[in-house]
């Protein structure tokens, strides 16, 4: 019995260990995300380890969601997206080179939308500034051969608040980053 609890022990410290020793997130990371929004990042780890602060900037609506109704008129293009995120990012159990990470910010976006009420559908475009909510889930994978370098896939969404509140949209996307 008491050597079932060593052997406990000892798993329990090789894991605290190795998530400490293998961790590949440096002060720095940036890189380019394909999907909504697709762009720029630039991510700034804390001096905790778990926490950091991500800025995107790049495009709005581009995959998906390029024609969809907003307000009393529909989007027909791709527009621009800034935000800024404030994260919590863990090692996973099973391999401390795949993280999961999540976290929430505010987002502002600008995108033409084309009124309804115009009659044969020949109105011209209004630029919609917007400001709203989003959250995001992501597992970011670091190879073991390239240690400066990670892969990651993520989840997400924005609402919102002003001038069309509740305003929903899916986002997400893959991408690489070069942490320094």
């Amino acid at each position: 019995m008491r050597f079932n609890h060593l052997k406990l022990a000892f798993l329990i410290f090789m894991l605290s260990t190795s998530a400490t020793a293998f961790g590949q997130l440096q002060e720095w990371a940036a890189g380019f995300r394909i999907g909504e929004p697709g762009g720029f990042m630039a991510r700034r780890y804390s001096d905790n380890g778990v926490n950091a602060l991500e800025v995107n900037i790049g495009t709005y609506g581009g995959l998906w969601g390029t024609d969809r109704n907003y307000k009393d008129g529909t989007f027909n293009n791709i527009g621009y997206s800034i935000n800024v995120l404030y994260l919590w990012h863990h090692p996973t159990i099973i391999n401390s080179d795949l993280h999961t990470y999540y976290g929430f910010g505010p987002q502002l976006n600008s995108r033409d939308w084309y009124d309804n009420k115009v009659s044969n559908n020949l109105a011209a475009s209004k630029r919609a500034s917007a400001m709203g909510a989003t959250a995001v889930g992501g597992i970011e994978y670091f190879p073991i051969d390239a240690p400066n370098l990670s892969f990651f896939s993520e989840i997400g969404f924005y609402t919102e608040i002003a001038p069309n509140p509740f305003f929903f949209h899916l986002q997400g996307g893959i991408g690489v980053r070069v942490n320094f």
